[in-house]
């Protein structure tokens, strides 16, 4: 069966103000996307998730103050890890201050020192995740210093060293980065065309916050923040490797016992955004030369059944697209599904696209709308080579995840269980691929498409 793709040399999009040509980006080829890709044999894929590192028992504890406590003791480790996620993330940033809560996160070990230790004291290291979701505090270390690493984290968490001053160097500090990012092309144009699909719904703001919000944070939205939502009761500590359980345990009990309660749970409810304007956004490009094309509609959230089957169709997506690309653009086209507590998105992407535009009106229809980019690769039905070739990727991906974060995973996204998570993930088929395609393909899509405006002579 023929490609839907429609054979042209050139894009044009359709806009507002008329119609923007978009010239020798891709010359399409249309062979059947089938023949390009052999039967993959799925048998004997490695299960998604396992039930604890290197086969360790798991040992489940609660504190008093709410505090869920893992623990796996591996005595052929060579150090210890700790994780300490905090169930709340940038999707809790006010309005306007976005950053607040990464800021935040950073105020824990605020210092060159303060995360120096870990390595030079401790021979471990300290990595600090924030996302839309989840804050969290990985940190390791030798086996004989993991008393010293839980009294450091938990003497951090317990007793926050929260101050204006340091507020405001780590702002300073954030800006900086925050001005070389505003400069990326590929950067502005992912928040972009979240922004276009979802507007001011949580998942459409920047997780790290812009140079312009940053500067309205201060010290007092810290300590609210802190308070609000930085409480044992929200929180899940786990420990893996060579210690002792027992005295582990106590030594949390110790270090985290006085850690308070949240002032009051925060559910993770918000609007729903309204469907995005119809058409392509045209925004200047921040690098000259440089053109980026982003599509998105909206996913599916993580603890739905259907996140392994978005994960799969967005490889779909990619693959059927770059088929169509030259070999030397085809690095440039990706797809990928982004899943959180609540739904998330689908993004289809061009990037680094060095080619001239010419940004001219005309009154010619054109002959591809933006939109049609993702109905023409939802269009045809997920064949069994698409099929399995994309599920090879998308569980080679998970199978990357370390199992203690997948328990991590089950608190903050709310599965029944690991094990139901990673039956739901195993028992996927071509079908639920094909009947999320049919869903995606009646969704409304955001398109946004960054350029440097060519200037008259």
């Amino acid at each position: 069966m023929a490609s839907s793709f429609p054979t042209t040399s050139k894009w044009k999009f359709a806009t507002k103000h008329g119609n923007i040509t978009f010239h020798a980006i891709f010359t399409m080829t249309f062979q059947d996307f089938v023949s390009r890709f052999s039967a993959i044999c799925t048998i004997g894929l490695m299960s998604v998730l396992a039930v604890a590192p290197q086969g360790q028992p798991l040992r489940q504890e609660n504190l008093l103050n709410g505090l869920r406590v893992l623990l796996w003791n591996d005595p052929a480790a060579s150090s210890v890890s700790m994780k300490l996620r905090i169930h709340a993330g940038a999707a809790f940033d006010p309005q306007g201050k976005e950053g607040t809560m990464c800021l935040l996160a950073d105020a824990f070990f605020p210092t060159n020192e303060s995360r120096e230790f870990f390595s030079d004291d401790l021979g471990g290291s300290l990595n600090i995740i924030c996302n839309y979701d989840y804050i969290e505090i990985d940190a390791t270390s030798k086996p004989e210093s993991y008393l010293t690493l839980f009294e450091t984290v938990g003497g951090a968490i317990t007793n926050p060293q929260l101050d204006r001053q340091t507020t405001d160097a780590l702002k300073a500090k954030l800006v900086t980065r925050l001005a070389a990012d505003e400069k990326n092309a590929t950067i502005a144009a992912d928040l972009a065309v979240r922004r276009r699909l979802l507007g001011t719904f949580p998942y459409g703001r920047p997780v790290i916050g812009s140079s312009q919000s940053i500067k309205t944070v201060d010290f007092a939205d810290l300590k609210i923040a802190l308070d609000r939502l930085f409480g044992a009761d929200n929180a899940t500590l786990a420990v893996a490797g060579n210690f002792d359980a027992n005295n582990g345990f106590r030594a949390i009990r110790r270090y985290f016992g006085s850690w308070l309660k949240s002032d009051k749970k925060v559910p993770s409810t918000f609007r729903m955004p309204d469907p995005p304007p119809a058409g392509t956004q045209i925004l200047e490009s921040p690098e000259t030369g440089i053109t980026e094309i982003r599509y998105a509609i909206r996913g599916v959230a993580r603890n739905d059944k259907d996140f392994v089957a978005a994960s799969i169709l967005a490889k779909v997506i990619e693959q059927r697209i770059r088929s169509k690309a030259p070999a030397g653009q085809r690095d440039n086209v990706w797809a990928k599904s982004y899943s959180n507590v609540l739904p998330g998105v689908v993004v289809i992407g061009f990037s680094r696209i060095q080619r001239e535009i010419s940004a001219a009106v005309t009154g010619e229809k054109p002959k591809v709308e933006a939109n049609d980019v993702v109905a023409n690769a939802l269009n045809e039905k997920v064949s069994d080579a698409e099929y399995a070739v994309a599920k090879n990727a998308v569980f080679a991906e998970l199978n990357k995840t370390d199992a203690v974060t997948r328990w991590l995973d089950a608190d903050t996204f709310k599965f029944a269980s690991v094990k139901a998570d990673q039956s739901a993930a195993d028992s996927v088929t071509s079908a639920d691929v094909q009947r999320l395609a049919d869903q995606m393909r009646q969704q409304p899509v955001a398109s946004v498409l960054l350029l440097t405006q060519k200037t008259s002579d």
